[in-house]
């Protein structure tokens, strides 16, 4: 009898082993094949620049495009007020919290966000990087080469400048915030086409992104003799703008240049104290992420890993094309 129950005993032991060794192939399977919802957080630098609510606006209507298409799709959209690194991170745990699969996000800081950024990865959270990049490796990356389009800004500053018979001086420079890495390649790039000339650069004043701080900022450097001033965003450009208006009005002949396609900055454009400013593609890349976010949770092999976005010299003579 004790020889009986103990080879029952045994048996009992083997089918449980081998079903629990057929479970564990189970998840893998169920995973492909239920069809659970793609959760993807995008995070921005901030919710009140147009830039950002324009790829927000591209990013969203992927969504609602493939959704119609049968993708099981849950998407936010998380972001500052304003920009600042402390909220940002937070809005990165937020998107772990929820459940992203994957973060599509605009870092304001290169390194700033890279402890949170790193939680997710070790999660399993893909990254896609738009815009500006933190210095952890991403799936991919949909962005301006900023680089490239700063010294686009600088060419088109320099062919003013020279219309203008003016061959030196200092150069304002109006930037966002410190520490992001789209704006200081936008400087950089600047910078970088005046080199050999007799031209001065100012020190880059931060404005925050703010137009009101950014026109204080431009006429501190209008008053200190600066023959032309760069912004190197929306609100930068604004600002500087604004100032440079006020200044020219009151007989000065300060040339602007700056960045990112707005009605404000296109109005600028209009009226003639933005000679052009550099549009950026926001709209390809929101849609471009949202795409690349679905492929790879579905195990697709992106094509492209590295793309820029492009960007387009906005001056009087174009300015109609690029109203919203």
């Amino acid at each position: 009898m004790k020889k009986f129950l103990a080879l029952l005993l045994a048996l009992v032991m083997v089918v449980g082993m081998v079903a629990c060794g057929s479970k564990s192939e189970e998840p893998a399977a169920e995973a492909a094949e239920s069809g659970d919802a793609i959760h993807i957080s995008l995070i921005t630098m901030d919710q009140m620049d147009v830039h950002w609510v324009k790829l927000e606006k591209a990013a969203h209507a992927t969504v609602d495009a493939l959704v119609a298409e049968g993708k099981n799709i849950e998407y936010e959209w998380l972001a500052p007020e304003k920009k600042d690194n402390a909220q940002q991170i937070a809005q990165i745990e937020t998107a772990i919290n929820n459940g992203a699969d994957v973060i599509i996000i605009s870092v304001n800081d290169s390194t700033a966000c890279n402890d949170a950024l790193q939680a997710a990865l070790d999660k399993g959270i893909k990254l896609i990087y738009v815009d500006a990049t933190a210095s952890l490796e991403a799936s991919a990356t949909f962005a301006t080469d900023n680089f490239a389009a700063g010294a686009e800004a600088g060419k088109a500053m320099l062919g003013y400048l020279d219309e203008k018979g003016i061959t030196e001086g200092t150069i304002g420079l109006v930037s966002a915030q410190a520490g992001v890495q789209s704006c200081i390649d936008r400087v950089d790039g600047f910078v970088s086409a005046f080199e050999g000339t007799a031209f001065t650069m100012s020190e880059v004043q931060y404005s925050d992104g703010d137009a009101v701080k950014a026109q204080d900022l431009t006429n501190a450097l209008i008053q200190d003799g600066v023959v032309a001033v760069y912004g190197a965003n929306d609100g930068a450009t604004n600002g500087a703008a604004n100032a440079v208006k006020e200044a020219n009005d009151n007989g000065a002949d300060i040339i602007c240049v700056g960045f990112d396609n707005s009605s404000s900055n296109r109005a600028h454009v209009e009226s003639g104290e933005l000679l052009a400013f550099m549009a950026q593609n926001p709209d390809v890349m929101g849609s471009k992420a949202i795409e690349a976010a679905v492929a790879l949770m579905e195990g697709t092999a992106l094509t492209e890993t590295q793309v820029d976005t492009g960007v387009s010299v906005v001056t009087k003579d174009n300015v109609a094309d690029f109203n919203d």
